[in-house]
């Protein structure tokens, strides 16, 4: 028979402490890289080695480490992510907006999901769902028409929420940025006076948005008796426009469309019709997208800073979550300029 153990010789069981959470240095020690390395294969902000930032990426859930990132979320509370809805990106205009808003949310280690609404109220309900969970802390709004959804006057009285491009009346207690709209008809229209056109029509946008209604507003300054056909900034509606005006009427020598889309939609119908561009009839555009100055000719248009709009804009919701900057009524409207290119000369004689 074993002796009886000795008081005091019973197996002790000690509490375990818990274990010390691995840090960057833990993981890179172990996958035989640098910190710097770790964090960039993490957060993709440079390129890794694929077969480095696979390793480090197994080691992370191995090793419970939890980057700063994901630890600074479930410290705040905070998602450290925005929303950016726009109309789509088939016009690269709202490609370069969603550039900006990017490039100043990632240098203040935010994150953007984008939304491209497509006029449909159900896309547009996803996001502020997501906003008001909590899913996004926050979010820059583009209108795509003047018919916005009912339920965003109720999300922006207590989420915060910046507007670029097109004002939204039943949200002005919100920033709105945008660009001089207005500025930039007058330009295209004083462009347009002295080549020594006299008879001008402009493609406009849709009724009810600020930038259409500012833009023709411009240019009547100095052709106030220009028609105006309404369209819906689409290249298919610069087509039909160009359509109805010109195959009844040759009189007119110079066109001011909406958009650089439109415009596009119109000198491609123009062409159809058997009238030069600019021989024939002078056209220009609005925005200065990617693909203006590589059109045959290249066009004449009306540059706004869109890539500056998305950083501004990102600039002042970001102000306000990271430093509690006031996110009240205010506007700020960026200059635009004039880039002459082919698309328009002297009104033929």
């Amino acid at each position: 028979m074993p002796p009886e153990s000795a008081k005091g010789d019973e197996p002790q069981i000690r509490p375990t402490r818990p274990r010390k959470p691995a840090s960057i240095r833990d993981v890179a020690r172990r996958a035989g890289v640098s910190p710097t390395t770790v964090s960039h294969a993490l957060s993709g902000r440079r390129p890794v080695a694929e077969e480095t930032a696979a390793r480090i990426r197994a080691l992370v859930p191995e090793m419970g480490y939890v980057p700063y990132f994901a630890a600074r979320t479930l410290q705040s509370g905070r998602s450290f992510v925005i929303g950016l809805v726009v109309p789509g990106i088939a016009n690269q205009f709202f490609g370069e907006i969603a550039t900006g808003v990017e490039a100043y949310a990632h240098d203040q280690d935010y994150g953007v999901i984008l939304c491209t609404s497509q006029s449909d109220i159900r896309r547009e309900n996803r996001y502020f769902n997501m906003l008001r969970s909590g899913a996004l802390d926050g979010l820059i709004y583009n209108a795509a028409d003047a018919a916005v959804d009912d339920m965003l006057p109720t999300i922006a009285s207590g989420f915060p929420i910046v507007v670029v491009d097109e004002e939204i009346p039943s949200i002005k207690d919100r920033p709105l940025v945008a660009a001089d709209h207005r500025q930039g008809g007058f330009l295209a229209g004083v462009h347009l006076r002295e080549l020594g056109h006299e008879n001008a029509a402009v493609f406009s946008g849709p009724r009810g948005l600020r930038s259409s209604e500012d833009r023709v507003a411009g240019f009547r300054e100095v052709f106030p008796d220009a028609q105006v056909l309404i369209g819906d900034y689409t290249e298919q509606s610069g087509a039909v426009l160009a359509s109805l005006l010109f195959q009844g009427d040759r009189h007119t020598t110079a066109l001011f469309a909406g958009n650089d889309l439109m415009a596009v939609g119109a000198i491609n119908e123009l062409t159809a019709l058997g009238l030069s561009v600019p021989g024939d009839v002078s056209v220009v555009g609005f925005d200065d997208v990617e693909f203006a100055s590589r059109l045959t000719p290249a066009l004449t248009t009306v540059r706004q800073p869109a890539v500056e709009l998305g950083k501004r804009s990102a600039q002042l919701l970001l102000d306000h979550l990271i430093h509690g900057r006031d996110l009240g009524h205010q506007e700020l409207i960026l200059p635009v300029r004039l880039v002459v290119r082919g698309s328009t000369a002297l009104a033929p004689r």
